[in-house]
């Protein structure tokens, strides 16, 4: 199983939150969820189309991190 370590990472000197290649890979697989859902024609079973698309980001965002954490 993958787990990245959720601790400061050197990048050539400077320390980048752990939150942001989660960050990175979150708006990837948004981007995935976003493109399914148009597919399938999601949207119009949807009342108000930003708000479920920030809802489906933070629920990305924290599934991602609660996937990745350490046990």
């Amino acid at each position: 199983m993958f787990l990245l370590p959720l601790r400061e990472l050197d990048f050539f000197g400077v320390f980048v939150t752990p939150a942001a290649p989660l960050l990175l890979a979150n708006v990837v697989l948004f981007m995935l969820a976003r493109w399914v859902g148009g597919r399938i024609d999601l949207n119009r079973y949807v009342w108000n189309r930003p708000l479920f698309e920030v809802t489906l980001f933070v629920a990305i965002f924290a599934l991602t991190v609660l996937t990745l954490r350490p046990r």
